[in-house]
This record gives C-alpha cells, sequence and structure tokens, in this order.
C-alpha cells in the first residue's frame, strides 16, 4: 500500500511565524532564513494530489519513494498541498514511466610487477594486462501532473541519474545495481518534493571586509562591525548602517547592508542594495550576482506561502 493511501490524508499546515533578523551569526557572516518555492509554482498551488501509477521498471520503487517525500510536506511549518489517495479524486495526479538500461563494456588496465630484486631493491619490471569491465547504469524518470479540473500539466519534468563502476579481474567489486539503481531512486523523489512544495533554508553568508574609501574613524567603526558578526548580527548590522550614514555608497558597507536587509527578510531592499553595490563593490561581482538570485528566490518564496495561506483549509467534506 502506498503512503497516502495509508495516510489517507496529510493535514493543510500554515507557517505561523515570521522570519527576524537573527542575533547570532558565527565567524564573518550573517544567518539568512528563508522560504524558497517550489521549482514548479503552478503545481505548488494544487489544493490536493496523489501519486499514481508509474509504469516501466522501477516505476512502483519511484511511486512510494516520492510518496515518502510528500508525506514529510508540513514538518517545516510551511503550506503545502494535502496529499491524498487517487480515488478520492484529488486536485492533480502525478504520474510517470520509468527506464533503466545496465550496459557492460570490456577494457584493460597494464600493472607493473617486479621480476628481480637486488639488495632488496627491485632492479627489473615488467609490464603485463589485465581484464577489466566497466558498468554503466542509467536510470530515467519522466514524471507528469495532470490538473483534474482542465486537464493542464503544470509539472512535466524528465530526471536523469548515471552510474558507473569498474573493476577488474585483480580487484574490485561491483556494488549490487539494486543498491545504485535505489540511490538514483531516492534522488529523485528529493528532487521531486522540492518541484512540488516550497522549503525553509538556513545558511550564513560572508560579509565584506575590504574598508577602501573609507577615512580612520569611519574604518574603526566598520571594523568592529565586522567583529560583531561573530556574537550579535543585529548589532553588526546596526553598525553597518553607521558607517554608512559616516560615509554613504562605499562598497563593502552597501553590499553587507544589502546582506542585512536579506538577514531580515526586506528583500525588495535587499534587491536595490545588492543592485547598488554593483556600482561601488566591482570585486564582489559574483557575490552580488548569487545576492540579486538569492533575494528573487526568497521574494518568490515569502509570497507563495503567504497566498498559500489564503487557501481555505480543507476538511474531508470539500473532498
Amino acid at each position: 500500500m502506498r503512503w497516502a493511501a495509508a495516510m489517507a490524508m496529510v493535514a493543510m499546515v500554515a507557517m505561523g511565524s515570521s522570519w527576524a533578523l537573527p542575533m547570532a551569526a558565527r565567524a564573518e557572516t550573517l544567518r539568512i532564513e528563508g522560504v524558497f518555492p517550489a521549482q514548479a509554482r503552478e503545481a505548488s498551488f494544487l489544493p490536493t494530489l496523489a501519486v499514481g501509477a508509474f509504469a516501466g521498471p522501477e516505476g512502483d520503487a519511484l511511486a512510494d519513494a516520492i510518496e515518502r517525500r510528500l508525506a514529510t510536506l508540513g514538518r517545516d511549518g510551511l503550506p503545502h498541498a494535502t496529499v491524498i489517495a487517487e480515488s478520492l479524486r484529488p486536485g492533480g495526479v502525478l504520474s510517470g514511466r520509468t527506464g533503466v538500461d545496465v550496459s557492460h563494456s570490456d577494457y584493460s588496465e597494464t600493472r607493473e610487477r617486479c621480476t628481480e630484486k637486488k639488495d632488496g631493491k627491485c632492479v627489473a619490471r615488467q609490464r603485463y594486462r589485465v581484464a577489466c569491465v566497466r558498468r554503466s547504469i542509467a536510470f530515467r524518470a519522466e514524471l507528469r501532473l495532470v490538473r483534474r479540473r482542465d486537464g493542464a500539466l503544470p509539472y512535466t519534468v524528465v530526471k536523469t541519474r548515471d552510474d558507473q563502476d569498474d573493476w577488474c579481474e585483480d580487484g574490485g567489486v561491483a556494488t549490487p545495481v539494486f543498491s545504485a539503481v535505489q540511490g538514483m531512486i531516492e534522488s529523485v523523489a528529493a528532487e521531486v518534493r522540492l518541484d512540488l512544495a516550497p522549503h525553509a533554508e538556513h545558511f550564513t553568508i560572508r560579509v565584506q571586509e575590504r574598508r577602501d574609501g573609507l577615512p580612520p574613524d569611519a574604518a574603526a567603526r566598520f571594523k568592529q562591525a565586522v567583529r560583531l558578526t561573530k556574537s550579535d548580527g543585529a548589532a553588526a548590522c546596526a553598525a553597518f548602517a553607521e558607517v554608512d550614514r559616516m560615509v554613504p555608497d562605499t562598497g563593502s558597507t552597501t553590499f553587507n547592508l544589502a546582506l542585512c536587509a536579506e538577514a531580515a527578510g526586506r528583500y525588495a531592499e535587499a534587491a536595490d542594495r545588492y543592485t547598488r553595490a554593483r556600482l561601488f563593490a566591482p570585486k564582489a561581482a559574483g557575490e552580488i550576482t548569487k545576492g540579486l538570485a538569492r533575494v528573487g528566490a526568497l521574494a518568490a518564496g515569502a509570497q507563495d506561502v503567504a497566498a498559500m495561506r489564503r487557501i481555505p483549509a480543507l476538511n474531508g467534506a470539500a473532498l
């Protein structure tokens, strides 16, 4: 029996807390907490979904793995689709097809052995060849989510995984094909979970420490702000803001204030500051690009969660 059938229904859960600026950080970093949207944003708004039939070898195994992952929705406090049995007429049904290809190819490797020793040292060597086998495993999963009310496909994707293993007649042991394929199945299932529902993450981003262009008093305050990131992120951000008032629009300060806004969940402000940092901190271009992409995704995640909270909770009668 599938997990969804066994559970019957997982309740819709709304996240009750808002994101605030963390008070502590490690090293010269600020901690970021936020919600990233589902990769298939349209599909994530379905109120109910079910995992249907998956054809092909390992189809049932993939369906079970996906259901196990979807059964964990809500543990992070975020709203999500309710997973129900297909017989209960869900808003969408996820199905698909799998394929597994296992191939072997022969090849040889060169070895070397000592044929003569003198005074404990090898003085003559002989080369020889050994027969070897290379095994390749290719896993392919075609997935499609059909919206029941209109037959639309808000989610269609092909996911592939590959594995290669080598062994020779004088050593090496092949891992079982089943184990390799099972790992691929679990990897695909974990990815499908991220495709179909928003998820929370927390991580740290390093602040910029260059003090170029700052006079001594502002540079000293900036250095103190960097030190504060190790113990008090909020105080560090207040200090960076003070430096910006003393000397506006310097590269590292602008970048760090963008990071502060991101950590506080002020994504529009963060995007504006990252954009301004492009002008004043060209050496941080790579981190600025990452920051802009990140706050765009975090803003979308926050919007999606807010919209999902406005969807009326389901009950038995609604099904």
